[in-house]
């Protein structure tokens, strides 16, 4: 008797479907956010003690960058595909892994300097250096741009890994 190998096929279906463009979505916005994150800093630090544009202004206005924070759903819908995949793919494939640590990586950055830095930021300009040429704000500005291009590139190496699945 000759046993016929089961064959894992790949997910496919309108759920599938939804689920996977909510997972490009949301790391698509995220992605945008800290792109805009960094070049709000970068106009910020260019405008040198001049009167910022309203854009600039209401990038940085008070409150939690909550749009940022739709990263934290990447690995909901991630975790949703893998199920939804019944078998064809697994947590402990090496681009699911690979995925997930460069997510951790950009969450880290985002979580750790660039947010915090943005709240600085803020906090400047709330308490009226109206233009943010203090250096404590060109400092977190600067603090910004670097942590948005690193997080940034990560999202990006991430997104490459998981179309790729090396």
């Amino acid at each position: 008797m000759t046993r016929v190998a089961a064959t894992v096929r790949t997910p496919t279906g309108p759920a599938f479907t939804v689920v996977l463009i909510g997972h490009v979505a949301v790391v698509l916005i995220g992605l945008v956010t800290l792109v805009a994150g960094g070049l709000s800093a970068a106009r910020l630090l260019l405008a040198n003690g001049r009167e910022l544009p309203p854009s600039v202004r209401s990038y940085f206005s008070p409150g939690i960058n909550w749009a940022g924070r739709v990263l934290y759903l990447v690995p909901v819908f991630g975790a949703a595909l893998l199920a939804m995949s019944h078998g064809a793919d697994r947590v402990g494939d090496a681009w699911v892994l690979e995925g997930i640590g460069l997510w951790a990586g950009a969450v880290t950055l985002a979580e750790g300097f660039l947010w915090p830095a943005e709240r600085r930021v803020q906090r400047a300009l709330e308490a009226g250096d109206g233009a943010g040429a203090g250096s404590d704000v060109r400092k977190a500005c600067r603090q910004i741009c670097a942590a948005a291009a690193g997080a940034s590139a990560l999202v990006v190496a991430a997104m490459v890994v998981m179309v790729a699945r090396p």
